[in-house]
């Protein structure tokens, strides 16, 4: 190998799984200015996609903006006032605001909100 095939070990790297088992591996590589993104059936590398810095900070502005909206929509959906029927057949409005925040947990973190 030549030396100048040698690159700094990355700096990061992050695994995500699906439900059919592949995996999305994000690693970055600050001396070459990008993150690779790579899918992994096992362990068999299938796609591989590098992503500059700049378009990699676009991309992450993209993502939270997405997980902003939802999350602001969810809270609208749990928070808003839900009509219930009294045993005496009047109606009452309920926020239900503690199931809505259990909810919105379990959404963000579906680990964490079983504990």
């Amino acid at each position: 190998m030549n030396v100048a095939e040698i690159y700094e070990l990355p700096t990061g790297r992050v695994l995500f799984s699906d439900a059919e088992g592949r995996v999305l591996r994000a690693t970055w590589h600050l001396d070459r200015g990008l993150v690779n993104l790579s899918v992994w059936n096992g362990d068999r590398c299938t796609e591989t996609f590098r992503l500059s810095l700049g378009d990699a900070a676009q991309f992450v502005a993209f993502l939270v903006g997405g997980l902003s909206d939802a999350t602001t929509r969810l809270l609208h959906a749990v928070a808003a006032p839900t009509p219930m029927v009294t045993v005496d057949g009047r109606v009452a409005w309920s926020r239900r605001i503690n199931s809505g925040r259990a909810r919105l947990a379990a959404w963000i973190a579906p680990g964490d909100a079983e504990s």
